[in-house]
Formats: structure tokens, C-alpha cells, sequence
């Protein structure tokens, strides 16, 4: 199809240059550009981003022991090198320019912005202190500007010398949040995780971590390789709790591991983990740390510390059981019975939202699941790609096939238009350059070098500039 498309170019509209903008410069967004440049070489593309620095989700989202995924940023930057491609960065659209203008002075617009907001459970006590979201503590130990601080009470006292943490969520966010909490400080060193993250960390020599989900093991949406990486943190105790893993054995269960081959995968490492647990006699010394994978545990409530109750002090769980015939479409249903786990924090990987600029001028900011739209288009002319097209799920990789919808999308409509060539875009002189970017990435790399990790990243907009201003 996308061959038929190019060729259909060739004749309808000649040698004309569309020019299309691009709102978010994380995967989505380029894997659009890469694709629609591929396709149609005279096209321009402008990629505007909020802050001055590219790549989204790789950059901000990524666990920073997982250096390997980042490599993407290559063919990112191939991307951007083209003659036909234009960076504006520090740009927000819905404050700097509006979706309707950039409508007005584009061929296309295409949202690319990702899910930047949070789900909450909106049960009792979840505003103590030592409660966050994931995606909040995701963005401090990865150095996204604006989050670099967290609460001054998120972190307890240091005195007993050990974190307890409850992780709420089954994803590769939450394995990713427990694994990053419970490794060795040391061993983050030669990363490029915060380093504020890293002194967090090392306050507390030996940590608790219980990751939990409200269904069963075969429910369960992480993948074998963070599955792996959480049984193997050097230093921690790895603890799943069998009657669990049987309680959530419904036939349909049962049915969905036999029927996928990465479920079966899944399946089979959780068995060699609890087989390894009866053989070793799991023994825990007073150094080390521990990790323990939870199912069947619905959070309920958030329980204040007796002596302080402005303070998390544990987190109340209701035990769940499966419900329904129908493999894929079961549903954890509360028992009555309740349990306790007491924890010094909380950190909820219960989903992220999309937050999209106003579509009108007269429509207000507001939160979604992702947009409605019919492969990949919103409304004439506009399109999206990425989380807010299809919600947060996938991983790097599933934004190709995404992005290659939605521009399949594009090319059909801009093939029918016999307008193309009369919009020009827009210049934003305040906007930041790819130039500036390398100039930042430059310093960050440097100042990683001292340390032996990739980069240390600069979190402050202003300090960013300044470092792009001294290199013009």
C-alpha cells in the first residue's frame, strides 16, 4: 500500500512540498517523520517539543539500566539531520501556539505528545505523604525538568536504615520502579539515572519492595525480560508466594497460558522461580534485600503510621479471586478478607493518561485515555500517532508499526488535496534548534565522562540554554 501511495504521488501531485508539523519529538514522532520523509521526500517537517531537548519517552521514560533500548536515538538523529526536517524546541503548543493556528499553517498536523498524565485509584489516604505516582517518580530519577524534587516528606527517616515500598501494578513500569529501588546504589553509578536519585537511595542500605497487582500471575502485563531482571537483582531476595500464583489457576487462566506463546514463556519462568525458592530455602541475611511479587491483592485503602498521621504507615489490600469462564475477559473480584502490608512508601504504576492540547481555541485542557480518532485521524488535516493515539501500552518498538498507520493515513489525504505547496508553516524565533540540542548533549556527555556514566542529564530549561548559547 505504501508503495501504491509513493507512486500515486509521482502523478497527482507532482514535485509540490507539503509541510507537516509534528507535535512531541518523542519515538512516535519520529518513527511519523522517518516515514513520511521516506515516502515523500519533498515533504518538510517541523518537530516542535517543549523542552529543548528530543526524544520523549527514551529520554524521560526508559529505566536508566536499560541503556540498550536507547540506542534508537540513532536512527533519531538520522531523522533529524535531513535538509527537510526543522526542530523548534522549548514550543508548547496549547500555550505558545494554538492546535487550530499551527491547523491554519500546515498541511497536516500530527499529535504525537504522549500520556503525560496519571490514573489514580482515588481511594482513602492515597494524599499521605509517601504516596506517588510512578509516573511522577519515573520523571525525578530520570532528570525530567520540573520533577527534580520530589516532596520534602515523600522519603522517611533514614535512622532504621531500610526502605519498605509497596509498588501497586503489574507493568514493566512498576517492575522497572521496584527493580531501580532495590538495586545497589553503587551499581547506578555508571548510569545515567539521577544523581539525587542515587543519594536517595543509598540512605537506606537495605530495601523492601512488594510489587503487587489486583489479578493473577497469568493476567499479569510485564514482559519475561523485566520478569527476569526483577529475580536477579544482585544483592535481593526474590519471593513469589505460590498459593498466590495457584489461587489465580482458573481453567481460563489455565486456557490463556497454553494459548500464548509468551504467556507460556512468562509462566514457565514464574514456575523455575518458585521451584528455585523450595530448593534454596529463600534465608534472609541482615544485608540484603528483599523483593516480592504479589497477585490476587486489590489496594483499598492507604493507613497512616500510628505516631505519625500526615505519614504513610502501611497499605490495606483486599484479596481477590478470578471470576468468569471466558479466557482474556476474567475480572478480580473482592473476598471480604483483608491484609495489611506495612510500607514506608507507595508508588502507583496504575496507568498513565494522555493530556492533548486544546483541538479548538474554546475547548478547555482536559485528561483522556487517548484520542478518538479512525487510523491515526482525529479531523481533517489532524492526526496522532504514539500513547495518545492508542493509550500506554506497547513498547518502543510498537510505535513503528503505529506510526506507519497514520502515515499511511496522512499520504491518502494529502494525495487527494490539490491545495498543497500554499502553506508555508510557521518560524518560532524564541524556539530552541537541533544545534542547540547537540550543544546540550555535548555538556551532558562530559559531564557523564567524570563519573563513568553515559551522562549526567541537565534538568533546569534555563541552564540548558545558557550551555546552547555559549556554543553559538
Amino acid at each position: 500500500t505504501m508503495l501504491w501511495l509513493r507512486r500515486s504521488f509521482a502523478s497527482a501531485s507532482g514535485r509540490c512540498s507539503p509541510v507537516v508539523a509534528i507535535v512531541g519529538s518523542g519515538p512516535s514522532g519520529f518513527y511519523v517523520a522517518k516515514y513520511l520523509m521516506r515516502s515523500w521526500p519533498e515533504v518538510r517537517v517541523h518537530m516542535l517539543e517543549r523542552y529543548p531537548t528530543p526524544f520523549g519517552l527514551v529520554r524521560f521514560g526508559v529505566a536508566p539500566d536499560h541503556p540498550e533500548v536507547k540506542v534508537v536515538e540513532k536512527d533519531f538523529r538520522s531523522v533529524a539531520e535531513a535538509a527537510n526536517f526543522t526542530f523548534f524546541g522549548k514550543v508548547t503548543v496549547g500555550r505558545d501556539v494554538s492546535v487550530s493556528r499551527l491547523g491554519e499553517n500546515y498541511d497536516a498536523v500530527v499529535l504525537t505528545c504522549g500520556a503525560s498524565g496519571e490514573r489514580r485509584l482515588d481511594v482513602p489516604g492515597e494524599d499521605l505523604a509517601g504516596v506517588l505516582s510512578a509516573r511522577r517518580f519515573v520523571a525525578w530519577y530520570n532528570s525530567e525538568p520540573g520533577c527534580q524534587d520530589l516532596p520534602g516528606d515523600f522519603f522517611p527517616p533514614a535512622e532504621t536504615g531500610v526502605l519498605r515500598a509497596v509498588v501497586v501494578g503489574h507493568g514493566n513500569v512498576a517492575l522497572d520502579v521496584a527493580r531501580l529501588v532495590a538495586t545497589k546504589p553503587e551499581l547506578l553509578v555508571t548510569t545515567d539515572i539521577s544523581r539525587d536519585a542515587i543519594a536517595a537511595f543509598a540512605r537506606f542500605p537495605r530495601k523492601s519492595v512488594d510489587i503487587v497487582g489486583r489479578r493473577g500471575a497469568a493476567q499479569a502485563a510485564f514482559t519475561i525480560k523485566e520478569l527476569r531482571e526483577l529475580g536477579h537483582v544482585d544483592g535481593a531476595t526474590f519471593e513469589i508466594l505460590d498459593e498466590e500464583v495457584t489461587r489465580g489457576d482458573t481453567p481460563a487462566s489455565l486456557q490463556e497460558i497454553t494459548t500464548s506463546r509468551a504467556a507460556k514463556r512468562k509462566r514457565a519462568l514464574i514456575d523455575d522461580f518458585l521451584v528455585d525458592q523450595f530448593s534454596d530455602n529463600i534465608t534472609t541475611s541482615s544485608s540484603s534485600s528483599q523483593v516480592r511479587l504479589r497477585f490476587l491483592l486489590n489496594p483499598v485503602e492507604f493507613l497512616p503510621r500510628a505516631d505519625d498521621p500526615r505519614r504513610l504507615g502501611a497499605v490495606r489490600f483486599e484479596r481477590c479471586e478470578l471470576h468468569g469462564d471466558e479466557p482474556g475477559r476474567q475480572r478480580a473480584k473482592g473476598t471480604g478478607n483483608f491484609l495489611d502490608v506495612a510500607c514506608d512508601v507507595a508508588l502507583l504504576a496504575v496507568g498513565y493518561l494522555g493530556q492533548p492540547p486544546p483541538l479548538r481555541d474554546d475547548e478547555p485542557p482536559r485528561t483522556v485515555p487517548r484520542l478518538e480518532h479512525v487510523n491515526g485521524k482525529v479531523a481533517d488535516a489532524l492526526y496522532c500517532a504514539g500513547w495518545i493515539k492508542r493509550g500506554p501500552s506497547g513498547i518502543i518498538g510498537t510505535n513503528v508499526t503505529d506510526a506507519r498507520e497514520t502515515v499511511q493515513t496522512i499520504l491518502a489525504d494529502l494525495g487527494q488535496r490539490s491545495d498543497l505547496g500554499q502553506r508555508r508553516g510557521l518560524d518560532f524565533p524564541d524556539a530552541s534548534t537541533w544545534d542547540d540540542w547537540l550543544a546540550v548533549d555535548d555538556a551532558e556527555r562530559k559531564a557523564g565522562d567524570k563519573v563513568g556514566a553515559p551522562r549526567i542529564k541537565l534538568t533546569d530549561v534555563d541552564a540548558m540554554l545558557d550551555v546552547a548559547k555559549a556554543k553559538r
